[in-house]
């Protein structure tokens, strides 16, 4: 089944300010429901080449930090935005991650993870600490987990996010998804986005009616 077509997508940490004071991690833009458009995975997942392959998944977006790697949003199936300069992942409804401290464990060299599938299979691999397996395994990866554990990963983020809903757990900033504040915080989202944007010129993907003119759409 298509909903079951999910991509693991490793976010890095946010970098001290002695490495990068201007450094604002804003990508994904939760607000606008948009991952890509800052280039940041450019060279792998998000590369040109890999467009046609990533209609219809459903990115689970991962966050690693002193608690673990989380398993801070997990997307509706995404539409392609092709850009003059990058790709953009789409998708609806738009709405914020969890909080990092209150997302489900994907791994833990700590902790128990939420998801026993995925931590098995990661037992089974050449590193010491499963922490680094996963990050070895899912750092570059364009392709679907398998079935089982995209199953496994849809089922236990949907209950825990419905169990969730409304709460303190969920992000009222995109930085409450991050394990700590990057070293500026990206306070004007809205402008941020567009000027992304404009930096990745004109979109190249044909509108839902098949036309490249959405004004025919009626949009």
């Amino acid at each position: 089944m298509q909903r079951d077509r999910v991509i693991i997508v490793h976010l890095r940490r946010p970098r001290s300010k002695s490495d990068n004071p201007e450094e604002m991690r804003s990508d994904p833009f939760w607000e606008f429901g948009s991952f890509g458009i800052t280039t940041c995975h450019g060279k792998n997942l998000m590369h040109p080449r890999n467009a046609e392959n990533l209609k219809g998944v459903r990115f689970a977006f991962a966050q690693g930090g002193k608690q673990g790697t989380r398993l801070v949003f997990l997307t509706e199936p995404v539409t392609i935005r092709e850009h003059e300069r990058c790709i953009e992942a789409l998708w609806s409804p738009k709405e914020m991650p969890f909080r990092y401290s209150n997302a489900p464990i994907l791994v833990s060299n700590a902790d128990k993870s939420h998801f026993p599938r995925l931590e098995s299979a990661l037992r089974e691999g050449k590193r010491r600490k499963i922490e680094g397996e996963f990050g070895s395994r899912f750092r570059s990866r364009a392709e679907p987990l398998d079935t089982d554990l995209a199953k496994e990963l849809v089922s236990v983020y949907t209950r825990m996010r419905k169990e969730a809903s409304n709460s303190s757990a969920i992000a009222g900033c995109y930085a409450d998804a991050l394990p700590w504040p990057p070293p500026k915080v990206d306070k004007r989202r809205r402008k941020t986005y567009s000027e992304k944007l404009k930096e990745a010129g004109g979109s190249k993907v044909e509108s839902r009616c098949g036309t490249r003119n959405p004004s025919r759409c009626g949009r």
